[in-house]
């Protein structure tokens, strides 16, 4: 299999210039292949964000890409591509993108356009959320109705009560609830049955059921009583359960942030870059 690896690091004289911040294009990696695979076939492009305003906000990330096209008329938008987490803003601001590769005829990528999200988590603008004894609040929305969005903490003991509790409950009697308790309980009722069946659940591991506009929910962790973030062992998700895991089992100490988007935490940037040079 033949792979051509083909890479520019020159900062090119691409960019957009919107609400204070510039946006240009820092660096386009293209990697081609004989082989089908869409791994060996890709380009990937860096963007850069600078101003004075990007300094206010500590992550980035690429909310949408709008259109992507080359000088010869290929549509670049890559639909596999999925939504990007946010990057930690340190000296610089970079985030990076993939989309189809070019035509081999294309010199230029024609047009790139999309949307940049700059993000800045605190409690002030309500994005983000301090938990004490978060062990003692299972099966109850941690988050203000206003947000948008519920996160619950599960645990099988809890779970398992609810289940006990709403099982028999008739489909005439969820509709009388409230709309937010009504939606918890057809979401819950059942869904992780499997899950907490086995018996063979990890006191090292937290679950909790996310539900609403998940795009809003940006990260979930933990404190110590000194305030240092708990560092994990990764985390899963799969539809609403989001599972994490760590090196120890939670301490009942530990406080749970929630960081999640709220409108004064984002501000978002619209760019459109054009005539960029391919390698």
């Amino acid at each position: 299999m033949k792979i051509q690896l083909l890479t520019t690091s020159l900062l090119l004289l691409i960019t957009t210039v919107s609400f204070s911040q510039k946006i240009s294009v820092s660096e386009i990696n293209e990697k081609r292949s004989t082989s089908d695979n869409s791994f060996s076939n890709e380009c990937e492009i860096e963007l850069k964000i600078s101003g004075d305003e990007v300094r206010k906000y500590k992550f980035v990330k690429i909310s949408k890409i709008t259109k992507a096209i080359d000088d010869q008329g290929i549509d670049l938008l890559n639909e596999d591509e999925k939504s990007n987490d946010y990057s930690k803003i340190d000296q610089t601001a970079k985030i990076k993108l993939e989309i189809k590769i070019p035509a081999r005829k294309a010199k230029t990528i024609k047009e790139l356009s999309g949307e940049v999200s700059l993000y800045n988590p605190n409690q002030a603008n309500g994005s983000e959320i301090k938990i004490t004894n978060y062990q003692n609040k299972t099966n109850v929305n941690l988050l203000p109705g206003k947000s948008g969005i519920e996160i619950i903490y599960l645990t099988k003991e809890s779970y398992t009560k609810y289940v006990q509790e709403n099982k028999n409950k008739k489909e005439e009697e969820l509709k009388k609830l409230p709309e937010a308790a009504r939606l918890m309980a057809q979401g819950l009722l059942g869904a992780f049955d499997g899950l907490f069946s086995s018996g063979d659940t990890d006191d090292n591991q937290v679950y909790f059921y996310v539900n609403g506009d998940k795009s809003k929910f940006v990260d979930l962790y933990f404190e110590d009583t000194a305030g240092k973030k708990i560092e994990r062992n990764g985390s899963m998700s799969s539809n609403s359960l989001f599972t994490y895991y760590f090196e120890e089992k939670p301490n009942p100490n530990w406080k749970l942030v929630i960081n999640i988007e709220s409108d004064k935490s984002i501000k978002k940037i619209p760019f459109k870059l054009v005539d960029i040079e391919l390698p």
